[in-house]
């Protein structure tokens, strides 16, 4: 779902632009709503953090080590920082956990490549920033056009036009491919089974300390 957010798809596209993508930073959070009564937390894996396991990938590239910590803060109040090295040389830190509240943003994430990175802020939101010149001793200064910051954000008060979590694309993706129409955007059932491998991996290395490479 979070690769079809239409934000999400901006930054994306800037992203894969970058040439070599040097480092994902991001946090994931949710409350202990569902855990604090019983804090089994494998419904947090399976329906939370499996979105981020197949975003990070799906931006950097598959994972060739993966280290987690873990810490309890109470009953139902679990983080995790997930670090990855990833094939391709860069590297990435994830936070998700259960102790934030649900009225507060959520979701952070940022690629950088080489004098450039893109940012998704509450899921609506994109920053992209170049690598622009200092302006303080210009008076005629200016924004550029390829080098000053840019910013995104949908008019949310016409939300029917916006799709800024990716439920609508991601539905309409599926009956595309239900009848016949390919969609190379769509992910795939590897595509999931490499999202699992990549949650297998972190939970063996919260559950031993060391680094794991994922399977497959």
């Amino acid at each position: 779902m979070k690769r079809f957010s239409t934000a999400n798809r901006i930054a994306i596209n800037h992203a894969r632009g970058f040439g070599a993508r040097a480092s994902f930073l991001g946090d994931y959070m949710t409350a202990p709503t569902y855990f604090e009564r019983d804090p089994d937390y494998t419904g947090f894996y399976l329906h939370h953090c499996v979105h981020y396991l197949d975003l990070v990938p799906h931006l950097m590239g598959r994972p060739a080590e993966i280290r987690a910590r873990r810490h309890e803060l109470s009953p139902g109040r679990l983080l995790l920082h997930v670090d990855f090295a990833f094939a391709g040389g860069g590297l990435g830190t994830l936070v998700m956990g259960t102790h934030q509240s649900r009225a507060t943003p959520m979701e952070w994430w940022q690629v950088m490549g080489d004098h450039e990175r893109v940012e998704v802020r509450n899921v609506h939101e994109v920053r992209l920033y170049r690598a622009p010149m200092f302006k303080v001793d210009d008076p005629a200064a200016r924004l550029v056009d390829g080098e000053d910051a840019m910013a995104w954000e949908p008019n949310l008060t016409v939300a029917a036009n916006e799709d800024h979590k990716g439920y609508h694309a991601i539905l309409a993706a599926w009956l595309d491919l239900l009848a016949g129409r390919p969609r190379p955007d769509c992910p795939t059932i590897a595509d999931g089974v490499a999202a699992m491998e990549v949650l297998d991996a972190m939970l063996r290395s919260a559950e031993s300390g060391e680094a794991v490479r994922p399977a497959g």
